[in-house]
């Protein structure tokens, strides 16, 4: 991306290799979710960055979608379901980049390919940013990047059960250990460690829920009240809140991490859904 450096970022650090236990669970998440028949899919690089496309035969706007992970894992096919859904009812093409993964490419290395795609899209139509998990801070990140170096900002945001806070340090993480089977403390740690590198927890553009909020778009936001993540939504919510932001707040019961991605037949994913296409409509 030609204008890079105009947006301020950091610094790109030196990474490390990944072990072969972060490797073997790469492997084994590679799964692909049902594509909705209908949608068109193609992958191509968008600002250098591999990306999977998914949209409606016209689309009118973008959807940049970055998946989560814990900023080491994710094969954007796995967003299959949740991209063809929401592409083919909202009329959009649905944005997921392979941005590089920790450790091999710590912080900001995922937050730079995510900037370039977006920039790209921007300079092409109006564009949505979202985000699940880690990749609902990248959305934040790449958010406030944006207001910080005065550049075009999303039309608003989607944010899916985000890991905000990279401190790990809220409340609900002993809350809701016993009820979240996806995302845990020592995994949140390690995941930090890897993706961090030199880097505070408290850094803003690596840890958003650490920013200002002032000026951030329009927000929605999902998360399970039974999820380690809970407190991250919450209290990003209140505090986006008193800086004058419109944030639209659903705690959802008895709902795993991530659910409007990965439980594809629950009636709760299709209401989720359905208020994501409105908000982007």
């Amino acid at each position: 991306m030609k204008d890079i450096n105009l947006w301020n970022l950091p610094d790109l650090q030196v990474g490390s290799d990944a072990d072969d236990s972060l490797i073997e669970r790469r492997h084994n998440s590679r799964f692909a979710t049902p594509l909705i028949e209908g949608a068109v899919v193609r992958e191509e690089s968008v600002a250098g960055v591999q990306c999977l496309i998914v949209s409606s035969a016209q689309p009118k706007f973008s959807y940049l979608h970055l998946h989560g992970g814990g900023f080491r894992l994710g094969w954007t096919r796995t967003w299959l379901n949740y991209a063809s859904d929401i592409a083919l009812k909202a009329d959009c093409q649905v944005v997921i980049p392979d941005y590089r993964l920790a450790p091999e490419h710590p912080y900001p290395a995922a937050l730079v390919d995510a900037v370039g795609v977006y920039a790209e899209l921007q300079s092409e139509g109006e564009v949505f940013v979202g985000g699940d998990s880690a990749g609902g801070a990248l959305a934040l990140s790449l958010t406030l990047a944006a207001r910080d170096s005065q550049h075009q900002m999303p039309a608003g945001l989607v944010l899916l059960s985000p890991w905000l806070d990279l401190a790990a340090t809220a409340a609900s993480y002993e809350k809701n250990a016993s009820t979240d089977t996806m995302f845990s403390r020592d995994s949140a740690e390690q995941a930090a460690v890897a993706y961090l590198g030199t880097y505070a927890t408290t850094d803003p553009l690596a840890s958003p829920a650490h920013g200002d909020f002032s000026q951030v778009p329009k927000v929605l936001i999902f998360v399970s009240a039974s999820e380690v993540l809970l407190d991250d939504a919450v209290e990003f919510a209140n505090k986006a809140r008193q800086s004058g932001v419109a944030v639209d707040l659903h705690v959802v019961e008895n709902m795993p991490h991530i659910w409007p991605v990965i439980m594809v037949d629950a009636a709760e994913t299709a209401d989720a859904r359905q208020k994501i296409v409105d908000f982007l409509s």
